[in-house]
């Protein structure tokens, strides 16, 4: 049994997603799969049409803008192999062993027969509706947009976010016995002349990932995660702040998670059970606290779980930061430094056996009080109430683009009728 991981698009619905289901079952139970994932986001679907989305050449359907046009319009489906409840997803011709699912790309057309879509219809209208604002929004407000990226990331983040960073104080490890854990040794190389050339973090990630590794393997073996060591280019901490005009774009050195990624790098886009990310620095300077911080956000932003950073040189120098609290209306993020890797080390394997629920107080080694890890949902007002549906975003981005352009009266009655289908109580009477 192997795990798929589809892409489908459904007719009259301008955004593709995507569904895991295991290759040996039925076409039927990748339609509850879609059925299910539909209904979630507001998308009643009775009776459904599945095509295998291949082109007449047999290249699968690739997700780009010109998809999202053809969403939108009839789709000649004649010559799709239309895919029948009883068939199994491994057969050779859908997705056998030897089919490749490529990467950008829609494996499955869904069709709605008219008539058997429940609230579909309206979910394709609010989806069209969240289209056209959104593409306005794009041409007049995300052009003031601030992009960061956390390599280049300053306090000034923090600042524009509220939040405040504040240390608390380490105390020496008391309990049991301190498994001794050796400096991270950074190498050189001579040049011609006999002069020693450091060689840089990248040169070495591999190097350093598998000192962590080894010296939190058996945590790692016990709950079913991994140390992945991220590579140049890949921007898998790139996300857009709830209730702020910022995007926080880039990545970490390492990440602590679920090892499906091993098994699948596919999955490494959705961060399963993380727990922890590591920035590492052969010497940390105060810009690279800014880094940590950044990449701490985007991650909290990403995931549904709390989670905590350490930005590190792998010697003396371990800071750990996680979101805390609320003080005088400011989110609150605390760090503690550590000097020995020994209790670094202790610290990670303890975190890694705790539950990684939101507001659970954890007791780690060194740390002077327990820890409670808040989501920033949690302790910001401006990105709790801007977490909404999409209603609520639809309606704050035409306020955006008004304030931009003035008012557009048929766009403002588009969202209104919407906005009053979506309410029940009012819905008989739109």
């Amino acid at each position: 049994m192997v795990k798929l991981l589809l892409s489908y698009a459904v007719l009259g619905v301008a955004k593709p997603d995507g569904v895991e289901v295991d290759d040996d079952v039925p076409v039927w139970k990748l339609e509850d799969a879609i059925r299910d994932k539909e209904g979630r986001k507001g998308h009643v679907i009775g009776e459904m049409q599945l095509f295998l989305a291949k082109t007449e050449g047999g290249a699968w359907l690739t997700d780009d803008d010109d998809l999202d046009k053809m969403l939108q319009n009839q789709v000649d489906t004649s010559k799709m192999k239309k895919l029948r409840a009883s068939w199994k997803l491994n057969k050779p011709d859908l997705f056998g062993p030897d089919v490749s699912l490529g990467e950008d790309v829609v494996h499955v057309l869904v069709v709605v027969p008219e008539g058997a879509g429940g609230s579909v219809s309206e979910a394709s209208k609010m989806d069209q509706l969240v289209e056209k604002v959104d593409k306005m929004y794009e041409q007049t407000v995300l052009g003031k947009r601030k992009v960061y990226r956390h390599s280049s990331a300053s306090s000034t983040l923090l600042t524009e976010l509220n939040v405040r960073l504040q240390a608390t104080r380490a105390v020496r490890f008391a309990t049991g016995d301190l498994t001794h854990a050796a400096p991270f040794r950074w190498e050189s190389i001579s040049d011609e002349r006999g002069q020693n050339i450091a060689l840089t973090e990248e040169q070495q990630r591999e190097r350093y990932r598998a000192y962590v590794e080894i010296n939190i393997g058996d945590v790692l073996t016990r709950n079913r995660l991994c140390v992945y060591g991220v590579e140049k280019g890949k921007d898998i901490l790139k996300a857009e702040i709830p209730g702020h005009n910022i995007e926080l774009v880039g990545r970490t050195d390492m990440i602590i998670l679920s090892d499906l990624v091993l098994e699948n790098p596919l999955d490494l886009g959705m961060l399963p059970g993380v727990r922890l990310l590591i920035e590492v620095k052969r010497k940390v300077k105060e810009r690279a606290i800014s880094q940590a911080l950044s990449e701490l956000i985007a991650l909290d932003v990403l995931v549904d779980e709390p989670v905590m950073a350490l930005l590190t040189d792998l010697t003396d120098h371990w800071q750990f930061f996680w979101v805390s609290d609320t003080i005088n209306n400011h989110g609150n993020i605390r760090s503690v430094t550590l000097r020995d890797p020994s209790e670094a080390f202790a610290v990670i394997r303890t975190l890694l056996n705790q539950s990684p629920s939101a507001g659970a107080e954890i007791s780690l080694p060194c740390f002077q009080e327990p820890v409670k890890r808040q989501k920033l949902s949690r302790v910001l007002p401006s990105i709790a109430e801007a977490s909404g549906s999409g209603i609520r975003e639809c309606i704050e981005r035409y306020y955006d683009i008004a304030s931009m352009l003035g008012p557009d009266i048929e766009m403002a009655r588009s969202v209104a009728r919407q906005v009053t289908r979506s309410i029940p109580t009012l819905s008989y009477f739109s």
